[in-house]
């Protein structure tokens, strides 16, 4: 296969905060891989332009560049654009089911090559027998997060809630707070506002407001001052998305940036291939009871991380090492 030779980006439609990981990805991508942006393709998002269904239509932006692009969701508004030999998806959030795999199919039947980040995604539809170019490429963090052995954070907190919380872990973070006074967590609030925008605020305990937490810089500063962070795959518990994961429970990045920022995990997982290659069984066993719960806060709490351990373990999931291995699977195709 030819080498690639575009990042298509979203970074000039796009405004939504969950977005400026993908351009983080995109970013070290393009540095590590010595390739520009495709990113003036704004007419392909036009309303009545993106009607047209013509085979190949996002052809008129690749110019028969080979292009890498980061989708959002397996499936959407826009897949029959992106069903070209010019593009390499890279799919982020993918649960599909038996009866989905002809639409799957033709989705992508023109693609080169299908990247799926999780594994065991990867795992069901090679299981499944699915007729496509599927290779497993896996989620990462950016390099401007790199750590090494002798990296330190002051830490202020004992514990921090980032992002949407797992049931059985936050009840048992409360229930470990009103026996243990001494202790200090960190809780978002999500204020939406009138105009659509939304601010992520966040509190201490003890009811101190921490201002709107809306950035990256923002988040990995409030990430870097806690010693813990309470992680689970989506999909555990009745967590608001179990009924949209279809049984899949994929490993997230927020995983990796507690590990790029110093924290003690503590966790709540199943056992499957994408737990199983990002090693959670490493940082944290799967917690199952408060007691296993307050026994491990109450190590961390006294403990500083290894942070050799947590180093070497990133140099296995930078984007710079899954450019590496990008560049290895194109040379197989």
């Amino acid at each position: 296969m030819k080498e690639l030779e575009k990042i298509l980006t979203d970074r000039n439609i796009e405004g939504e905060v969950f977005y400026d990981l993908v351009f983080e990805w995109e970013n070290q991508l393009s540095k590590s891989l010595n390739i520009p942006f495709l990113d003036d393709w704004k007419i392909g998002k036009n309303r009545y332009f993106k009607r047209i269904s013509i085979p190949n239509i996002s052809r008129l932006m690749t110019c028969g560049q080979l292009s890498l692009y980061f989708k959002m969701s397996g499936y959407g508004r826009f897949n029959s654009w992106f069903n070209t030999k010019d593009i390499i998806p890279a799919i982020i959030d993918f649960y599909p089911t038996k009866e989905q795999i002809s639409s799957i199919e033709k989705m992508y039947k023109r693609n080169p090559i299908v990247l799926i980040s999780s594994k065991e995604v990867y795992d069901f539809l090679v299981a499944n027998n699915v007729n496509l170019p599927l290779v497993h490429w896996a989620l990462s963090i950016s390099d401007i997060y790199r750590i090494y052995e002798d990296t330190h954070f002051e830490k202020k907190y004992d514990l921090v809630m980032m992002g949407r919380q797992n049931p059985s872990l936050q009840s048992y973070s409360k229930r470990y707070a009103e026996s243990h006074p001494d202790f200090t967590f960190v809780y978002r609030v999500i204020k939406n506002h009138e105009d659509g925008h939304r601010d992520f605020l966040y509190y201490t305990s003890d009811g101190k407001s921490l201002g709107a937490v809306n950035t990256r810089k923002q988040y990995f500063d409030l990430m870097r001052q806690s010693r813990c962070g309470l992680y689970a795959p989506p999909g555990i518990d009745n967590d608001g998305k179990d009924n949209i994961t279809n049984g899949f429970h994929q490993v997230t990045p927020r995983f990796l940036e507690y590990i790029a920022s110093g924290c003690h995990v503590l966790a709540r997982y199943p056992q499957n291939s994408d737990t199983d290659y990002y090693e959670l069984e490493k940082f944290c066993p799967s917690i199952e009871s408060y007691e296993q719960f307050e026994e491990r806060m109450d190590y961390c709490r006294s403990h500083e991380v290894d942070m050799k351990l947590y180093s070497d373990y990133l140099e296995k999931h930078y984007t710079s090492a899954r450019a590496k291995e990008l560049q290895k699977i194109l040379t197989q195709y």
